[in-house]
């Protein structure tokens, strides 16, 4: 890491080395979570509270030094000359905090931090169950690299080297001795719950899950244009929840199939078009990472995005724990295959 004349200034004020290796590895942090950012970049709370649970104190030192500042929105619009500025995130939305550097990371003079903050979620039980399941298929661990994005919404399993020099996934895991454990339908059904968590009554969303019916089967009888193409029915509804609001054509009639969920959306998305793929990745993440594969009672088990891989052994027990710890998901069971891994 690069240390400038601010941050050195900083420094050179502590009196305690425990205050200034704690500064270190939580400016450090935020450097690596900035990236190749410009600008406001995502840092979770979560995240600091790992690299050190006194993390705020750091924080606060570093804005009154401007050193970073942090995403605000004013919240007393009364008196447009004298703003009241507060943080902006919301956890319920899966928005988390954003921070910018106000000064050059990349000037200063060398310090060698040994940190690595890929690996600071090893004390998970999903990191040790994930890794696990990793070396049960034969990955070297030294090749191995697990983490969290953002705000904790998905799960990397990266592989070092070439994933063909051990085998590819298709190779390791088709062919009966592996299963997948799907969530039916996921994003929608999440989207519907949420409406219900905040009090938001879509009829025909309520008429569909109540009713066990197939979510895209019910847009692709409505919508015509879509040529009962089921692909083209999922791409819509990616298109309709996570687009900038244009819809192509005929396609558009969805919002009104949906009229309070369109509503809702509009509304949620005023600030970042992209917050409700963060709100339903997070709800996501928190069921099939957080709960499921971390909770789970069997030794092999890995996640990919709303469904989890066990073995064939595994199967029945892993499905039918799964329907009683989380009944408001649709799960099903199938044996992997090369496309359900390249979803």
């Amino acid at each position: 890491m690069k240390i400038g004349k601010e941050l050195d200034y900083l420094l050179t004020l502590q009196k305690r080395k425990d205050a200034k290796e704690r500064i270190l590895k939580v400016y450090n942090a935020l450097v690596y979570k900035k990236g190749n950012t410009k600008g406001y970049f995502n840092c979770p709370s979560a995240y600091l509270e790992k690299v050190n649970s006194r993390y705020y104190k750091v924080v606060n030192l570093l804005l009154e030094h401007k050193i970073i500042d942090f995403k605000s929105v004013n919240y007393d619009t009364t008196d447009l000359f004298n703003q009241r500025r507060k943080k902006f995130y919301d956890t319920e939305k899966g928005i988390c905090m954003k921070y910018k550097f106000l000064i050059d990371v990349e000037e200063g003079y060398e310090y060698d931090l040994q940190t690595d903050y890929t690996t600071i979620y090893e004390n998970e039980i999903w990191y040790s169950k994930t890794k696990k399941s990793l070396l049960d298929l034969g990955f070297p661990l030294e090749n191995i690299r697990i983490k969290r994005d953002n705000f904790s919404r998905r799960l990397h399993t990266n592989i070092t080297q070439h994933i063909e020099d051990f085998g590819s996934y298709r190779k390791l895991l088709e062919g009966g001795d592996y299963f997948l454990i799907d969530g039916k339908t996921t994003q929608p059904r999440l989207l519907w719950l949420h409406l219900q968590e905040i009090g938001l009554q879509d009829e025909k969303l309520n008429f569909i899950f109540e009713n066990g019916l197939d979510f895209y089967q019910y847009i692709l009888d409505r919508i015509p244009v879509l040529e009962n193409d089921r692909d083209e029915a999922k791409d819509l509804f990616i298109t309709w929840i996570n687009g900038t609001g244009y819809i192509d054509g005929e396609k558009k009639i969805i919002r009104d199939i949906f009229p309070i969920a369109n509503t809702f959306l509009k509304h949620y998305k005023t600030s970042d078009y992209k917050n409700i793929c963060r709100l339903l990745q997070y709800k996501e993440a928190k069921i099939f990472i957080d709960d499921l594969l971390n909770n789970c009672p069997v030794e092999f088990c890995l996640s990919i995005h709303d469904a989890l891989v066990v073995k064939k052994e595994d199967k029945d027990l892993m499905l039918n724990w799964c329907k009683e710890r989380r009944p408001e998901i649709i799960f099903t069971l199938e044996e992997v295959k090369r496309k359900k891994l390249e979803c």
